[in-house]
């Protein structure tokens, strides 16, 4: 007789990662998840709380989740990609796993939060993140620059061939010039005013005792120390301070220069909108694995409002905003009365 083995299948879940990035993206209060499944639709069933706790902590999603979304909105030979971090404010959560002090450009000094560092791919209009990294280096032993080598070499991997990569000072290390040169791509970051350059033969110096001038159409190629030939830039910044720019690309002019200025920009926008839309600080799980979910999850929230936003060219302030336009809408035209 033939023996024929049932296996039990585990049941689909009631609450699901589009139940919670829907969540995300209309949510205007502190996150809970008493409050999530209280914003679950009941035409069929309703579910208790455990179920967006159990959701948030049963297995980490991965990042793969997200280039899977993204993929179809990326053109992997144009654009530019542009690295950078930012940190999840986590001021008052001693006990949450995976913060770390670290400094904030929000709050000009070092705080508690969660590094996450994001690349991003732009066309200069439109933003997408297509991987990103949580710095934990207690636990995974890996710096930011670490982070920084492994997502570029994923996108190399995956076929991006961009114009440029663009990235802030942090990530300026000789290592990483050279990681980038060696990949076959062009890059573009901020240096440090106290960086090592020789303008002439056998003459060392600094940037910022170079004699460099605001708005020079040609920039100045000069040898950066332990790596080679670049062009450095100058210009102000909003407060009035000089800012060092570098490039691998030896012909760029002034043009290119605030062209690539200007797209530098779109990361910080990109992390704006995950804050103040996508409510990526809000989670106030302790567990490392629900806080890397819900980032996740606000992640995808973003990519949601940016193919709004490339598909009808509603911005994600606006999408945001129809949202809660709707549900006001509702409470004014069916509920208003019952409070009076």
């Amino acid at each position: 007789m033939r023996t024929i083995l049932l296996i039990r299948m585990p049941p689909k879940p009631k609450y699901t990662e589009v139940d919670y990035i829907s969540f995300l993206m209309g949510a205007q209060c502190e996150l809970s998840c008493i409050r999530g499944a209280d914003c679950f639709p009941t035409d069929s069933f309703n579910i208790s709380h455990d179920a967006v706790n159990r959701f948030l902590l049963r297995e980490p999603l991965s990042t793969e989740a997200l280039w899977n979304e993204v993929k179809p909105f990326v053109d992997l030979k144009s654009g530019w990609l542009v690295a950078d971090d930012t940190v999840i404010d986590k001021i008052h959560s001693k006990k949450m796993e995976g913060t770390y002090f670290q400094w904030s450009g929000k709050h000009r000094t070092v705080v508690r939060g969660i590094g996450l560092i994001s690349l991003i791919w732009t066309d200069g209009e439109h933003t997408f993140p297509i991987n990103y990294r949580i710095y934990d280096i207690d636990n995974d032993g890996k710096t930011k620059n670490d982070h920084f080598w492994d997502m570029l070499q994923e996108a190399y991997n995956k076929g991006f061939r961009p114009y440029f990569v663009l990235f802030d000072s942090w990530y300026s290390s000789v290592a990483n010039l050279k990681f980038i040169r060696n990949l076959g791509l062009n890059w573009f970051s901020r240096l440090k005013r106290n960086r090592s350059v020789s303008p002439e033969k056998d003459n060392k110096t600094d940037l910022q005792s170079m004699d460099l001038h605001l708005g020079d159409q040609d920039g100045r190629e000069v040898h950066l120390k332990a790596y080679g030939f670049v062009k450095i830039f100058v210009s102000l910044n909003k407060a009035g301070n000089r800012c060092y720019w570098a490039t691998n690309f030896l012909t760029m002019d002034n043009y290119g220069l605030q062209n690539l200025e200007d797209i530098c920009w779109n990361i910080e926008n990109c992390h704006r909108v995950i804050k103040e839309v996508c409510n990526v600080e809000k989670c106030k799980l302790r567990k490392g694995i629900g806080q890397r979910n819900h980032i996740n999850c606000s992640l995808r929230a973003y990519v949601r409002f940016e193919v709004n936003f490339l598909e009808n060219g509603q911005t994600p302030y606006d999408a945001n905003w129809e949202i809660v336009r709707l549900g006001i809408t509702d409470f004014m035209k069916n509920r208003a009365r019952n409070f009076f």
